[in-house]
């Protein structure tokens, strides 16, 4: 995919539909949520439609060119909304036991990573990359990839961390009505 949209710039009429599908998706999936009584579960239709039409046209959506490029402005407007929302007070205040708590997550994520990709065999940078968009989801993780000019794996960091993020929206959710 990313080699499509590399030999083929974007024109205005596909970055355009890829734009129409995203809102028609959410659209359409909260619409759904509610006629299905589904309170406050329009992300979970919108994430199940998403991996089904993602998955059973692949092809087709392949064609919409742009996506690259889409892609990566909307992952610096991301980037920004989170910076740009962060409450100074607060980050100082809680900031450092969070920083502690994290650190030790991370430390265990990582030494459980290492030590099972190297019982297993696996190579390092796609071990690093995985556990980026495990972490951090798929926009991290692309975004290490492009900077580490590790292109081939820019495609299954973002496929991971979707994945995770489709997962994870479910897993959530459940276990969020499980505790209530």
């Amino acid at each position: 995919v990313a080699q499509a949209d590399a030999s083929r710039p974007p024109d205005l009429l596909r970055t355009a539909s890829a734009l129409a599908l995203g809102a028609g998706l959410c659209a359409v999936g909260y619409g759904l949520a509610d006629l299905l009584g589904l309170q406050g579960g329009g992300i979970l239709v919108v994430t199940a439609l998403t991996v089904v039409l993602a998955t059973a046209f692949s092809r087709q959506l392949r064609n919409l060119a742009g996506a690259e490029v889409v892609g990566a402005f909307l992952m610096q407007i991301f980037f920004a909304v989170i910076g740009a929302s962060a409450n100074i007070g607060v980050v100082l205040s809680v900031g450092p036991s969070l920083f502690v708590f994290a650190a030790v997550i991370l430390a265990v994520h990582l030494t459980v990573l290492l030590a099972a990709g190297k019982a297993a065999g696996l190579d390092l940078t796609e071990l690093v990359i995985a556990s980026n968009a495990n972490m951090g989801g798929p926009t991290t993780a692309a975004a290490m990839a492009v900077a580490r000019r590790w292109q081939h794996l820019v495609l299954p960091a973002i496929l991971c961390g979707t994945l995770g993020y489709a997962v994870a929206t479910f897993v959530g959710v459940m276990l969020g009505h499980w505790l209530r």
